[in-house]
């Protein structure tokens, strides 16, 4: 079981867009598992092999676990029942209170469907008599902002630098895919990803009041029980 489940397209998604609020997580207490969709095996750069690697060591310094599907990369289908299946499998092995995946404001493929996957999974998940394994009612579902920025988020996650810092290493863990290593430029192996992230981070910190923050938005209205723990 876990506290919080995120579901992510591709191995570094999930560090990348949500390393800050995994580890601020991991810190209080809770348990969190990732789930990468694909093994990003049509990536520009690295091999499945390289990026399972680097999965399994960031995972390790986020202090989360960490699984994949195995979909096809640059395949998700929005509508798909098989995959929407195996994202309910992963709903209800992990059995989380809340759910976070990446924003379906975005540019690529794979993640404006996942997107639409996951909210549709994690309805699916609470349906008693659909697949074998028992339903998970009640999960929360936010989505973290993605490549494209949301506008006013619902949510924002304040991160210590301590939890910034553990972001950026698993991060970092990433080598086949960051400036330095051989393949065609992609946007996350150019020199300014690295200050792209930290400006972000910053300026949704100082929304908050925290040296860091990650922004989230929900389907739903959110829902607050007591307003002044706001």
């Amino acid at each position: 079981m876990a506290d919080l489940l995120v579901i992510a397209p591709h191995p570094d998604d999930a560090e990348i867009h949500a390393g800050g609020l995994i580890a601020a997580q991991v810190r209080v207490g809770r348990s969190v598992a990732v789930v990468d969709a694909t093994a990003g095996e049509l990536g520009s750069r690295g091999t499945v092999a390289t990026r399972a690697a680097e999965a399994a060591a960031a995972a390790a310094d986020l202090g989360c676990v960490r699984e994949n599907l195995g979909l096809p990369d640059g395949g998700l289908v929005a509508g798909d029942l098989t995959q929407r299946a195996a994202i309910v499998g992963a709903i209800r092995r992990h059995r989380p209170r809340t759910v976070v995946a990446l924003s379906g404001h975005a540019r690529h493929p794979d993640h404006i469907a996942l997107a639409e996957l996951v909210r549709s999974a994690v309805k699916a998940a609470a349906l008693h008599k659909l697949g074998e394994l028992p339903a998970v009612p009640d999960v929360r579902l936010w989505f973290v902002e993605a490549e494209l920025p949301i506008g006013q988020p619902a949510l924002l996650v304040p991160l210590s630098t301590a939890d910034w810092e553990r972001k950026m290493r698993a991060v970092g863990r990433y080598g086949s895919q960051l400036i330095g290593s051989s393949g065609p430029e992609t946007t996350i192996s150019r020199p300014g990803f690295a200050g792209w992230i930290e400006a972000r981070g910053r300026t949704w910190g100082w929304q908050v009041g925290a040296d860091y923050a990650e922004a989230l938005h929900g389907p739903e209205a959110a829902r607050i029980t007591d307003l002044c723990a706001i």
